[in-house]
């Protein structure tokens, strides 16, 4: 399966803490959808917007198990679905993509979330204080 990332699983720490993988993505974007603030978080929400392009990176062939951390480590408020991105050289792929389930909940702000700001001033924090997942074989 191919899994289109857009927030904290960009980052190879947290990707590798959540899935045990290593491997590297491919800089893709997945058009109509923004990426978004959510209010009191560090990580974002992606909601369906008319005209918004969201930059990204595409895990291909993600295992099954994989996938499974990954449903848990994103919980109820993503909807995994269907989508498809483009890649830098045009190419169109296939994947899966975490939205949030309910888009207009009102905790979730119209400011854009940034990966450069998040790697700047949560990632620190956000591993430390490992909210809700573990590392693979850790108990």
């Amino acid at each position: 399966m191919n899994l289109f990332a857009y927030g904290t699983l960009m980052f190879p720490e947290i990707w590798h803490r959540v899935t045990g993988l290593t491997q590297h993505g491919l800089p893709a974007t997945l058009g109509h959808h923004a990426a978004c603030r959510i209010r009191g978080q560090p990580y974002p929400a992606l909601v369906e917007e008319d005209g918004a392009v969201t930059a990204g990176i595409l895990y291909t062939d993600v295992p099954r198990g994989a996938m499974a951390r990954l449903d848990d480590f994103e919980g109820t408020f993503y909807d995994r679905v269907p989508v498809e991105v483009t890649l830098t050289d045009g190419t169109r792929q296939p994947a899966w993509v975490y939205r949030a389930a309910a888009g207009t909940a009102p905790d979730i702000l119209p400011e854009r979330w940034e990966a450069a700001s998040f790697g700047r001033k949560e990632l620190g924090r956000f591993l430390h204080e490992d909210p809700g997942f573990t590392e693979p074989g850790r108990g």
